[in-house]
């Protein structure tokens, strides 16, 4: 080889280590943030306070009641201004403190007293605040009233009064672009939106939601406007992203993630949105499949704000949302169907106790947005009763799920009948599941208080023939009549399931943040 040559291949061998690294760093996962309180009304004022250094003006709006406050968005986009949610009779400590900092000097109150009440509007009035409060009769004439003071220079959105999920997809759009969002119900629009609309026509209307909840009646009296729209109100998020994030409205460097099923957390993530014109995606607490807006434009993103606490959107839930897809994981309960397992002083049967703590866990992980394939849900099981082809069906069950995590549940036994404690197995030559031992055997072994015997390596069938990283963990020895007995209790069964769940949405985290 000439030297020339050498040079060329060696150039293009740095070119290619150049190009390599960059897309790496382009490419690496964003910042996850999460904003939450100890309720909804807390997680109100965390997000205030990192996203507004200060503001002259506060949207106050009903935490308890999602009508008046699905318009509010626009409104604190026009001041600049956070929305702070509160109940009907008393602003929060931590609230009044917000707006202090905020050095607000103007709030706004979203609707009637019925909603939020004077008592509300007396105590920002002692702390020096001037107050204006916007309402109507009805949720859509307060629509209206703040659609007057918003403007509809930009155009006007139109969604359902009737529930909250469409407005708030298209609330930080609205936000930050100022559009007024009416809404309209189930039977059309009410005469004082009607009145709005003939008032003040526009070239661009938006109608959110499809034709089940805003009927072609209803948008044909708008003249020319874009429905956008899905089968549910995940879908219909993505699709008002898509739209203004082709458009040029929103950009995707930061993305707030809030629950789809409830209004609070998206509603005072709203504001926040629309000040750094950034989408909300709504996640879907009640299903592993997730909408992949955030996966398809990864590379645009930096962060990832989280809203709310674990019990609105867990942090597995988030990854699920960042991601694009789920998480399985299979669940073993050793034994079952022919084979009883070990066998307690008290007639206790293994195979009873690690379904019983399975079905626990699989509940707990499934409400936190992962998929969880069960080789066993009763005692019928599905494999004759042959202990090889038993072993093996349930590598099947786990392998044809593709599953990225296999757990199988046990209880130990001995001859000796004060043996005692908790200890998880893994295969020798297995990296991911060693850490998901370690990380199981830790998590279940703080919460049920019992003898830490540690985690070992093992050539058992399944860990070892399961595609998947596997552990098995044996969570206490039925031979032993104090451990038999604890086995048998539902409140320790519930314990050892938490522990166990716990253990491997840890190594789910950790494997995600990578």
């Amino acid at each position: 080889m000439n030297v020339k040559r050498r040079i060329i291949i060696g150039l293009f061998a740095i070119l290619c280590g150049v190009f390599i690294f960059n897309f790496k760093a382009y490419a690496k996962t964003p910042d996850i943030i999460r904003y939450g309180g100890e309720d909804r009304y807390d997680t109100s004022v965390e997000v205030s306070k990192n996203s507004f250094t200060s503001s002259e003006n506060v949207i106050i709006a009903s935490g308890e009641d999602f009508a008046d406050a699905l318009s509010s968005a626009p409104l604190a986009g026009k001041y600049n201004a956070p929305i702070i949610i509160t109940e009907k009779d008393k602003l929060s400590y931590n609230a009044i403190s917000e707006i202090k900092r905020l050095g607000a000097k103007e709030a706004t109150i979203v609707g009637g007293s019925g909603v939020v009440s004077d008592n509300v509007k007396s105590q920002l009035e002692e702390i020096g605040i001037n107050v204006t409060r916007l309402w109507g009769k009805d949720r859509y004439a307060t629509s209206v009233e703040i659609a007057k003071k918003v403007g509809t220079d930009n155009g006007i959105a139109v969604a359902s009064g009737n529930n909250f999920a469409d407005a708030l997809s298209i609330a930080p759009i609205a936000g930050a672009k100022q559009i007024p969002i009416i809404l309209v119900g189930s039977n059309g629009m009410s005469e004082s939106v009607r009145e709005f609309v003939d008032e003040n026509k526009t070239e661009n209307y938006y109608v959110i939601g499809g034709k089940g909840v805003i009927s072609d009646a209803t948008s044909d009296y708008l003249g020319n406007y874009i429905r956008l729209s899905g089968n549910n109100r995940y879908e219909t998020n993505t699709a008002v992203i898509e739209k203004f994030l082709n458009m040029g409205y929103i950009n995707m460097n930061t993305v707030y993630i809030a629950s789809g099923a409830q209004f609070p957390d998206a509603l005072s993530a709203s504001a926040a949105a629309a000040n750094s014109n950034s989408p909300i995606v709504l996640a879907n607490p009640y299903s592993i499949t997730q909408q992949t807006i955030i996966k398809s434009n990864i590379s645009s993103v930096s962060s990832v704000k989280v809203i709310g606490g674990q019990g609105a959107v867990s942090d597995v839930l988030a990854r699920n949302v960042i991601n694009g897809k789920s998480i399985t994981v299979t669940l073993d309960p050793g034994h079952g169907g022919y084979d009883s397992g070990a066998v307690g002083p008290s007639g206790t049967l293994e195979k009873n106790i690690t379904l019983a703590i399975t079905l626990k866990i699989g509940k707990i992980l499934s409400q936190n947005g992962i998929n969880v394939v069960y080789t066993r849900t009763s005692d019928n099981v599905s494999w004759p009763a042959n202990v090889s082809e038993d072993l093996q069906k349930r590598c099947d069950i786990s392998d044809e799920a593709n599953s990225d995590y296999f757990v199988a549940i046990h209880t130990n036994s001995a001859e000796a009948s004060s043996a005692q404690g908790t200890e998880s197995y893994y295969y020798s030559s297995s990296k991911d599941g060693k850490e998901l031992a370690e990380y199981i055997q830790s998590s279940l072994v703080d919460k049920i208080g019992t003898i830490d015997r540690g985690i070992k390596t093992a050539n058992y069938y399944v860990i070892k023939y399961t595609e998947a990283p596997a552990v098995l963990v044996e969570v206490g020895f039925i031979s032993n009549p104090t451990e038999e007995k604890l086995l048998n209790s539902s409140d320790f069964q519930t314990k050892a399931a938490e522990g166990i769940a716990n253990g491997i949405m840890e190594k789910i985290n950790k494997d995600n943040q990578s």
